[in-house]
């Protein structure tokens, strides 16, 4: 999806005319997994649902400060934080599982009796449909701030005195951090991987290709290779590693032509030697789409990431 049907989304979204809104608390255990819980709210007018959503539109697209602007380029999710970019986790994406049924489940069993001032709240989402090239579509934006907050050294006039303001408050704030068209989610910013659970994501892609690795015998060192990988910011960073390029490196060919470019010493039975940290760190980052070789000047370089040359 490119840069410019998303501003086409954002676009129609004050088109909607039927809007909810959900307060969202989620957790994510090992034994429960991916939990979403809503409380559905409903504002006092429509038109004040209509002025919110159309001051979401007006702040993503506002010229100079809207967020939309200061982005480049839509990719799929790398593990990559460039604020350049939006990333996409598209429903054919097989390289990072998130629980996305269970959201829809949360949003469809939305509760409409609890107090929402009793329930820790983590943000809150919109709903709606709206038509993009003549196709009815499903639009879910999620703000990922608490909307319940006590408001500290507010007053309020009375009887000609400031009274100090120390009840909760909903605060729904126009910054959304996650679209979700359809069954397609775009982060605009990385505070949306907390929704998903995107960390424990890419240590399990992470823990499964070291695993891999290890079986093949193209390391020295099986130790200091999983060492390396797993740790500080090498484990989201498989999440841009493909099946190809592991069986790729399978074939002494090919271990002989990474070595040769990306400076990755071989030892006599062509295995990558990963005694050695650095030679490790090297091989993650050619796994991993972050060693790319220089055409012009003929040197390895290290990048944020790759995406296929247009």
């Amino acid at each position: 999806m490119s840069l410019s049907l998303i501003k086409n989304i954002i676009t129609e979204l004050p088109n909607c005319k039927s809007w909810q809104i959900h307060l969202l608390s989620f957790s994510h255990t090992k034994r429960k997994g991916s939990v979403y819980n809503c409380r559905r709210i409903e504002l006092s007018s429509v038109d004040r649902m209509q002025k919110l959503v159309q001051d979401v539109a007006d702040n993503l697209l506002a010229e100079g400060k809207g967020s939309i602007e200061k982005y480049l380029d839509v990719r799929e999710y790398d593990g990559t934080c460039s604020g350049t970019t939006i990333y996409r986790v598209s429903e054919a994406n097989n390289e990072l599982e998130i629980d996305l049924d269970a959201l829809f489940e949360g949003i469809a069993e939305s509760d409409c009796e609890t107090d929402p001032f009793s329930i820790k709240t983590q943000a809150y989402i919109l709903c709606g449909q709206i038509t993009v090239d003549k196709e009815d579509h499903q639009i879910k934006l999620v703000s990922m701030y608490s909307p319940i907050t006590t408001l500290n050294n507010r007053f309020l006039l009375s009887n000609g005195r400031f009274e100090e303001i120390n009840k909760k408050v909903l605060n729904l704030r126009t910054v959304v951090n996650v679209v979700i068209f359809d069954r397609t989610v775009y982060f605009l910013d990385m505070s949306g991987e907390s929704l998903f659970n995107i960390e424990r994501a890419y240590k399990k892609k992470c823990n499964e290709v070291v695993k891999e690795i290890e079986g093949m015998s193209i390391i020295s060192n099986p130790e200091v290779f999983r060492e390396v990988a797993t740790s500080g910011h090498n484990p989201r960073r498989f999440i841009a590693c493909s099946q190809a390029k592991i069986e790729l490196l399978s074939k002494r060919i090919s271990r002989e032509r990474a070595a040769k470019y990306y400076k990755i010493p071989l030892t006599r039975n062509d295995m990558f030697d990963t005694s050695d940290k650095k030679n490790a760190d090297k091989l993650v980052k050619v796994l991993c789409n972050k060693a790319m070789w220089d055409v012009i000047e003929e040197v390895p370089v290290e990048v944020d990431g790759s995406k296929d040359w247009s």
